[in-house]
């Protein structure tokens, strides 16, 4: 089962954003396999793919701190904290589950590229799924890529 974990500070600056959605995969959410930060309205929300639910106490946690939260599995089961933040959180949570948009802070394979690699590897070994523009033959990954889901595939963009 997969279910897309929605949160909403309502932060104004994508590099807060960026940060805080790295320091809560690196503490309270390590299991996710994907991390998204998404523009919502005039600020920026997150969003985490996850093969469980996240635990009672963790989204209590997330709930204390602030935080609105959207939990959806196939359908929609948990929307918390402040109303219009768990909205904002609702609307990262489903542009993460249909790939519509969002920018992958956190994505399977990210870790292993770390230097210059050919598009063939990058496509093969990581979860992006194209990279633009199309004859690019090889990227400096500086294990920093930010791919973002566009009309439903992870794509790394170089322009």
């Amino acid at each position: 089962m997969t279910t897309w974990l929605g949160l909403n500070a309502g932060h104004d600056d994508p590099g807060t954003a960026d940060k805080t959605a790295v320091a809560l995969y690196e503490s309270l959410l390590f299991h996710a396999h994907v991390v998204c930060v998404h523009a919502v309205g005039d600020h920026h929300a997150m969003s985490f793919r996850l093969t469980d639910d996240p635990s009672e106490n963790t989204v209590s946690t997330l709930i204390e701190r602030g935080y609105g939260v959207a939990v959806h599995h196939g359908r929609l089961q948990r929307l918390a904290g402040p109303e219009p933040l768990a909205r904002g959180a609702l609307r990262a949570a489903m542009a993460h589950r249909d790939r519509k948009e969002g920018r992958a802070l956190r994505f399977p394979g990210q870790r292993s590229l770390r230097g210059r690699y050919g598009v063939s590897d990058i496509l093969a070994f990581s979860a992006i799924e194209d990279v633009v523009p199309h004859g690019i033959k090889s990227v400096d990954a500086r294990g920093d890529l930010q791919p973002s889901f566009v009309n439903g595939r992870l794509v790394l963009s170089c322009d």
